[in-house]
């Protein structure tokens, strides 16, 4: 059996699961979709390009919204680093949880 090793930062594409919970299905219409991604790009990057409507709710000036809660592959991000520096090539799945509380 062959073995092919590929080095960090392969452009090889793989596919993410995005789970999208709550209210959020309603501006996706749908509660999974999966991103085509690269080896190279980061979490934030992948975010990047979910569709535009969830896309502009779940991130803002560029980094994730601080009202939703993101898991990478079901661990919350603040205990993992930053969505910019967590690197897509060792993710399978990630959650967009909107985070809703009351006064």
């Amino acid at each position: 059996m062959r073995s092919m090793h590929l080095s960090e930062g392969s452009d090889v594409k793989q596919k993410i699961l995005v789970r999208i919970l709550g209210p959020l299905k309603e501006l996706s219409e749908v509660s999974a979709l999966e991103l085509e991604t690269s080896g190279d790009e980061s979490v934030l990057d992948a975010l990047r390009k979910l569709p535009e409507k969830l896309r502009e709710r779940v991130l803002e000036a560029d980094e994730v919204s601080p009202d939703i809660l993101l898991l990478v592959d079901g661990v919350e991000v603040s205990c993992l680093g930053s969505p910019k520096k967590i690197p897509v090539r060792e993710v399978k799945e990630i959650s967009l949880v909107p985070v809703v509380h009351g006064g």
